[in-house]
């Protein structure tokens, strides 16, 4: 029940997010962002939260920097969150990003939990869902490409495909400072037990 719960959430922020970008209300995505995070991590059981709190931090600030970079170098931009950031740092990605992002990194111990120990399976979807994310926003009107679109897509495309694997490895690596009794247990470990 809590993978379920975690993807409809996670799918609530997305749409929080991107639509109120959409429509300028660019405070939504932030707090919707939040609001999972909090749900998140009273899923979370007790004596793993720090620790789900610290990689939900590490990958929402890596992935923050990612857009910023694309933002950059042109590759995306978001004409509704235009004047967000003061001048100076207008390349960041707009709050509304970085709280998919912050969504996004809770869905590795739950809703994408399936992939743990399979990274082929990771870089397709990531190589594929990745790019597709970034379409709805464009069709919502929050995000906009690069006018020749293709190079960002394939840098979206790639960006994914080497994301997701990551994401899933340093989710079950960040477990190895949680108790061995508290964690949650990878495929491998799950098969294991299984035929034993």
């Amino acid at each position: 029940m809590r993978n379920l719960i975690n993807f409809v959430l996670f799918q609530a922020v997305w749409f929080a997010a991107v639509g109120g970008a959409a429509a300028g209300m660019l405070w939504i995505g932030p707090a919707a962002g939040f609001a999972f995070l909090l749900a998140h991590l009273y899923m979370t059981p007790p004596d793993r939260r720090r620790y789900e709190l610290r990689y939900v931090l590490v990958i929402t600030v890596v992935g923050a920097l990612l857009d910023s970079a694309f933002r950059a170098f042109e590759l995306t931009n978001y004409p509704t969150s235009e004047g967000a950031w003061p001048s100076a740092v207008a390349w960041l990605a707009p709050g509304w990003i970085v709280s998919l992002w912050l969504a996004f990194a809770c869905l590795p111990r739950f809703s994408l939990g399936w992939m743990a120990g399979k990274p082929w399976l990771g870089a397709v979807f990531g190589a594929i869902g990745g790019p597709l994310s970034y379409y709805g926003g464009v069709r919502m009107g929050a995000v906009a490409l690069h006018p020749d679109a293709w190079p960002t897509i394939l840098a979206l495309s790639l960006e994914y495909a080497v994301a997701m694997p990551i994401l899933m490895r340093f989710s079950e690596q960040t477990q190895g400072d949680v108790p061995v009794a508290d964690r949650v247990p990878t495929r491998t470990e799950s098969a294991s037990v299984v035929s034993d």
